[in-house]
Parts: structure tokens; sequence; C-alpha cells
């Protein structure tokens, strides 16, 4: 009798034990996704290829989820409700070539700079009237709203800001005569110029390097940390460097 109790004492064990590593299992893979709010914009940043998400913000941002064991949702945001978006909670973490500036640590927190780049007025081929900031006095120009662009081009009174949601319909308003410029950050102007004869960067008028930086919301010390670790990793590993080489060389 001692026997057989001892038996189903035993069988009750394992039956427990295995259940709650199934249940330890199954919340492990229906682990919570962290909300990713990201801008598509255009190449190389983060842009979409037969229909499929790419660039180098996605390649970066899909290699710290790789480190610190995290499940992504992405969802497409226009970049003026990024920071928006993670104050009010529909976002976890907002990637979309943010430029880290003091008014922005007011609102969110960054992780550690992962690029740095400057902006660029570009101008049509043929026009020889635009060739200092100065020149853009008295002028329409096109930027994506709250961007650094805008933040930079709105702090002159004698320049007619047009905003726009993407970079594409700034270009085209360009095109059709309805702006004069269009002010982009430098990285994503490289790629304009490369593909299209009929616009130009105007290389005389400069503005400094900015880093971008990865925005969580002000509280989030924890997802903060963990980005920031990821971020250290591949770029001592030569992942980040492998990255850089694939989307900006």
């Amino acid at each position: 009798m001692k026997r057989i109790i001892i038996f189903v004492l035993f069988a009750l064990f394992v039956l427990i034990s295995f259940s709650v590593c199934r249940n330890n299992s199954s919340n492990n893979s229906n682990k919570t996704a962290v909300r990713v709010g990201i801008y598509v914009y255009d190449y190389p940043m983060i842009y979409l290829s037969n229909n499929n998400l790419s660039g180098l913000d996605y390649d970066i941002m899909n290699e710290i989820a790789k480190l610190e064991n995290l499940k992504l949702e992405y969802m497409q945001t226009q970049f003026s409700e990024l920071i928006p978006s993670l104050q009010n909670n529909i976002i976890d973490i907002a990637i979309a070539g943010i430029s880290i500036t003091e008014d922005r640590k007011k609102l969110v927190s960054f992780s550690d700079k992962y690029y740095s780049s400057s902006q660029s007025i570009i101008i049509l081929k043929d026009n020889n009237d635009i060739k200092v900031f100065d020149d853009l006095l008295g002028k329409s120009v096109g930027v994506i709203k709250d961007t650094i662009s805008d933040t930079i081009i709105s702090a002159s009174n004698n320049i007619n800001v047009v905003r726009f949601d993407i970079a594409g319909s700034a270009l085209l308003s360009l095109k059709l005569g309805n702006t004069d410029a269009v002010m982009i950050d430098r990285v994503t102007c490289n790629n304009y110029i490369k593909y299209d004869n009929d616009i130009k960067i105007a290389e005389d008028i400069i503005f400094p390097e900015l880093d971008y930086g990865i925005a969580v919301r002000k509280d989030d010390n924890v997802l903060l940390k963990k980005i920031n670790n990821a971020l250290h990793t591949i770029m001592s590993n030569g992942v980040y460097e492998k990255l850089v080489n694939k989307h900006l060389n």
C-alpha cells in the first residue's frame, strides 16, 4: 500500500512539474511584444523594399532584439507622432533617425548615439540663386513636419516653411515649382542626388552634425538599459560596421 501511495505521489509530482514547464515555455513564446514606432521615409535609414521593411534603423533594432531576447511589433507612425505616441503609451520605442536635442530630451529618454548626420538643402539643378543660407530668405522651403529641418527653418521668420509628411512629397513639390528648396538629413539627400539628375545639394549651406538616438519613455530605464547594452555589443563585435557598410556604402 505504501508503495502505491508513493508511486501516486511521484506521478502527481511529475505531472505538476511538466505542467509548470509547459506553462513557462508558453509564457516565453507568448511574451508581450515591444511596440516599435518607425517612420518609413526612404533609403537608407528605413524604407520598404518589395513590401518588406529594410534599412539601417530596422536592422539595428532587430539586432538589439536578438541580443536582448525582445519580441518586436513594428508600428508605422508619422514622424511628428513618434514622441507623442511614446508619451501616450501607444509605442514603447521610437527609431527613425531621430536627432538627440535638449528639447526632445525633456520629453523622452534617448539611447547612446548610433549614428550622426547633418542636414542639407536640395534645390533644382538649374537653380543658381540659392548658394548661402541667406538666399533662402523670402523663399519657400519644404521640410518633413517636426524634424530638425523643420526646427531650423522655422527659426527664421523670413522663410516660408512648407511641411510634409514624407520626403518624397517635399521633393515633388520642389519639382513642380511649388517650393524653392527642400531641407532633409544629409544621408537621405545623398541617396536622392545619386538617382535624380534634376536636383542638387546646395553645398555651401552647411549645418552641424547631430547624433541619432533610439527613444523610449522617460521612466523606462529597464528598456533603455537593454538598448544601450545591445548597442555597445554590436558596435564592439563588428555587427554595426557591417550594417553601416550594407546600407550606407
